[in-house]
């Protein structure tokens, strides 16, 4: 993790946000918030009842408008911003983004396609950093504070887009953001269905990270030494935390899902094979909080990190 950063939103200045090499924790992110009510919903009982610290808010999601409203009663739930240039809607109008997405507003769908499109195409970039910051500032003007800042599918860590994520993190004064870089051979050991898939998407997004953390450090932001939820995603059981918790390595994993209290059409509509439930469920297992104590892992959050 970045060990020194310039915080805005008032916040001072941290000197240090490093764990000592033997300290192991770790953060639950709820990712997709503004979705659906069924997933507002479930963030806010898993907040509330279980291990959840975190919540990655969509700015122009569906039900955006009430998850700031869940927001806003639940103090304690550290908030951050899901970046979104895929699959879904943009926050500026058409006319404000002419190459990038539809006459309806709408992002393409389609991961590898757009990733090669971004990539290609240089000439995006502008708008690109405008719809961004747009995003930032509709998160911003609801008066709740931002703590990290991730993307949609992970696309944040496409290598033409994360300089621009690092530049508005540290012109909005956002101290943490996601590094997406997952243990493959875990994963396979409590979910070995797909070996050959995860082992590429787990060694592609490796890659990526290199130097994406070499950006986050020379920025001074707070970023995660490991994660899961990348290649088991949707499918983020209690069966499979529980088992995770005693192979957490030391340093900061951050744990992301997209729980939901039911599926209903928005949720079935964008990734019908997720099993959200089954992921509400293990946040709020009473026994996870035992798992982890006795594996020697504390829960933590992006803002304690940047105020240590």
């Amino acid at each position: 993790m970045a060990t020194e950063r310039s915080a805005g939103q008032g916040r001072g200045t941290v000197t240090s946000a490093t764990n000592s090499p033997a300290e192991k924790s770790v953060i639950f992110t709820a990712d997709d918030f503004g979705l659906s009510d069924a997933l507002n919903g479930a963030v806010a009982l898993a907040h509330r009842r279980g291990v959840l610290g975190c919540a990655s808010l969509m700015a122009a999601g569906p039900r955006t408008r009430e998850a700031i409203a869940l927001a806003r009663k639940l103090p304690g739930l550290c908030l951050g911003v899901h970046l979104t240039l895929i699959q879904g809607q943009a926050v500026l109008p058409p006319k404000a983004l002419p190459h990038l997405v539809t006459s309806q507003g709408r992002f393409p769908h389609d991961p590898v396609a757009t990733g090669w499109r971004y990539f290609a195409r240089p000439q995006l970039l502008p708008e690109i950093r405008r719809e961004l910051a747009a995003q930032i500032e509709v998160v911003l003007a609801s008066g709740l504070p931002v703590w990290h800042l991730n993307g949609h599918v992970n696309l944040h860590l496409h290598p033409r887009i994360f300089p621009l994520v690092v530049d508005l993190a540290r012109e909005y004064g956002i101290p943490a953001v996601r590094l997406a870089r997952e243990d493959w051979r875990t994963t396979l050991a409590l979910a070995p269905d797909h070996p050959l898939p995860k082992i590429a998407q787990g060694l592609i997004f490796a890659l990526l990270c290199r130097r994406a953390e070499r950006l986050a450090k020379a920025a001074g932001l707070v970023f995660n030494d490991h994660l899961f939820g990348l290649l088991n995603d949707g499918r983020m059981t209690p069966a499979y935390l529980l088992g995770l918790a005693p192979r957490l390595k030391p340093g900061v994993t951050e744990i992301y899902s997209h729980p939901a209290l039911c599926t209903d059409a928005e949720l079935q509509r964008w990734a019908p094979q997720y099993q959200r439930q089954a992921e509400f469920e293990a946040l709020i297992d009473s026994r996870l909080p035992d798992a982890l104590r006795a594996a020697g892992v504390t829960v933590t959050d992006f803002r304690e990190l940047s105020l240590s």
